[in-house]
């Protein structure tokens, strides 16, 4: 017998397995978001490149000039950015409060919000001037409130009269109705004022001689 040969190795071909390299992951690019306020009149009107119109063609110039002459005639009225918003509340609605009209005549507003007040606010004043030329009470039916109390003017006295006002007042610290309205005629001024000055005067001297009682060692 013959010797058996052992079979010739078969050789088998060698499996590479090829690791896979990961890929490099790139990080998530943010997405800008812009939320830019929109620009008042006010800072539109500054800018000199922007000029009357804006982009809307709403004239902001014109705007302006409105809220300038429109705050001038409601102090002229005697009126308060109170009175004018809680009477356009009460026919317009709230979007024309006080605030509104505040921010109105400072021109704190957009544009657009500008040019939705401005003919309802011409339309209200225009009225509101004819009412009062009817009279104060007419006006205050209108706006719906009490006529607002103005403070009366000081009145100021020539050195002259302040000369005569003391030589009357150190012949007499206490006179009569009748003398002061003679006195009022002959240096020209209304008699309530005379006669204030010399209430005035007369407290005013009771005051000094208690503070010299006060000093007396």
């Amino acid at each position: 017998m013959q010797p058996i040969q052992p079979a010739p190795a078969v050789s088998q071909p060698s499996v590479v397995i090829a690791t896979s390299t990961p890929a490099t992951m790139s990080a998530p690019v943010p997405v800008p978001i812009t939320c830019a306020d929109t620009p008042t009149v006010s800072q539109l009107v500054s800018k000199p490149q922007t000029g009357v119109v804006d982009e809307d063609g709403i004239n902001l110039e014109e705007i302006r000039e409105f809220a300038k002459n429109f705050k001038i005639r409601r102090l002229s009225l005697g009126l308060t950015q109170t009175q004018v918003g809680q009477a356009l509340t009460a026919t317009e609605g709230p979007a024309y409060s006080q605030s509104a009209i505040c921010r109105f005549e400072k021109l704190d507003i957009t544009p657009k919000s500008a040019q939705k007040l401005k003919p309802v606010l011409e339309k209200w004043l225009n009225e509101a001037e004819l009412r009062n030329q009817e009279g104060q009470q007419n006006l205050m039916e209108f706006v719906g409130g009490e006529p607002s109390k103005k403070r009366k003017r000081r009145t100021s006295f020539t050195p002259q009269a302040i000369e005569a006002l003391n030589a009357y007042f150190e012949k007499n610290a206490l006179p009569t109705g009748q003398e002061i309205t003679e006195i009022a005629k002959e240096l020209n001024y209304d008699r309530e004022v005379v006669r204030v000055w010399f209430c005035n005067r007369r407290q005013t001297l009771k005051n000094t001689s208690k503070l010299n009682v006060f000093q007396i060692p």
